[in-house]
């Protein structure tokens, strides 16, 4: 199994491979590959200053292995007495990290099974330093023949769902292999999630507080299926379902008030205080007062502050009304069209009506307001 691991990773060293790098390296470890320390001292070889390996409550048959890392000059091993998952071991590290390593750029996460090479490490040690603002992903290609068929469904999903959650479309959402510049470190100590959700919670987290995402391909490395991962397909898979719903009401939560909001105003007006119109000048014009206090409401709550903070206004406000201007019209014209033929309440016409158009405005709220991810090294 292990046979190829330093071929693989091309441990041989460059000349100037060394400089430029000003990080260190975190690795959770739960069980690890004998081949660890080795993976280890060729990274120190390759010019880490610092990596900290985490004893996420391994086995006994796993001692000599940490014994031995403990022993490395520059190897650092910090240890919990019972298996707390990776988002705990990797805060650990962080916060070990913060107290005693000031004078580094920041840490990259890799994983203890050997899916991570050397050389991926060592650059994205180097980004760090280029790009101090961003949080830079390793992502793999899952179309490679060697990638299992779980993984390449998993990621699939997972990538699909979070670009429509949160307009970023990220290739590999599951990656371990992370650089983190210290000035991120302190929320992401504070942040939820102690297993696998808890890489998925870091990536929604940065793309709301407006943290760049920077993405980077790295080989991918697989060895006997993946069998040495200690992902769990079934109930860390329903951990990140649970990260995307806990965070999809949170994230929407403004949409569902401002929702409520605009049928309110539309029964009010349509019912009560214009009733003396004709129906389609009443229906016409209790969907524009609705959906203009409504929109203010929305546009306020979700970006309204962030853009008087920056002055960049004018531009995404422009943008934002040609699209509701539009998706009011559609919303009208169904209303409309449908209370003709289907003789029920205007209100749940309409409510169903949004419902369905509300996944179209959740779609252009992300395209108006883009995240800010830079892909680097791809073709």
């Amino acid at each position: 199994m292990y046979k190829n691991f330093d071929k693989i990773n091309n441990t041989s060293v460059p000349a100037d491979y060394g400089t430029g790098i000003n990080s260190a390296v975190v690795i959770p470890a739960f069980n690890p590959i004998p081949h660890l320390v080795e993976f280890v001292q060729g990274l120190i070889g390759r010019g880490i200053p610092r990596v900290i390996v985490v004893n996420d409550g391994s086995d006994a048959s796993s001692d000599y292995i940490f014994s031995r890392l403990k022993h490395i000059k520059q190897c650092t091993v910090l240890s919990h007495d019972v298996n707390r998952g990776k988002g705990r071991a990797l805060k650990t590290a962080f916060s070990y990290f913060i107290n005693n390593y000031s004078g580094l750029d920041g840490v990259v996460t890799a994983d203890a099974d050997g899916q991570h090479g050397i050389d991926d490490i060592c650059n994205i040690c180097k980004l760090i330093s280029r790009k101090c603002n961003s949080l830079i992903l390793g992502v793999r290609n899952f179309k490679d023949h060697n990638v299992p068929k779980r993984s390449y469904v998993g990621n699939t999903i997972t990538s699909r769902i979070f670009q429509f959650l949160y307009g970023s479309y990220i290739n590999d959402t599951q990656t371990g292999l992370r650089g983190i510049p210290k000035g991120e470190l302190d929320w992401m100590i504070e942040l939820k999630g102690e297993r696998f959700d808890y890489e998925m919670n870091m990536l929604i987290e940065a793309v709301q507080r407006g943290v760049a995402l920077s993405m980077v391909p790295i080989k991918t490395l697989y060895f006997n299926d993946n069998s040495g991962s200690n992902y769990n397909t079934v109930v860390d898979s329903f951990r990140i379902s649970l990260c995307f719903a806990t965070n999809l009401m949170q994230y929407t939560g403004p949409s569902i008030i401002t929702g409520i909001l605009d049928i309110f105003i539309f029964i009010l007006l349509n019912n009560y205080f214009l009733d003396f119109l004709a129906v389609h000048m009443r229906f016409f014009v209790s969907a524009v007062a609705a959906r203009t206090l409504s929109s203010l409401c929305n546009f306020a709550i979700n970006k309204g502050l962030a853009f008087w903070s920056t002055g960049k206004i004018v531009r995404p406000t422009s943008r934002f009304y040609i699209f509701w201007f539009a998706l009011m019209m559609v919303s009208f014209g169904l209303v409309y069209c449908i209370s003709r033929f289907w003789r029920i309440n205007v209100a749940i016409i309409k409510l169903l009506v949004d419902i369905v158009l509300s996944f179209v405005i959740h779609y252009i709220h992300n395209c108006v307001f883009p995240k800010n991810v830079d892909k680097i090294g791809f073709d």
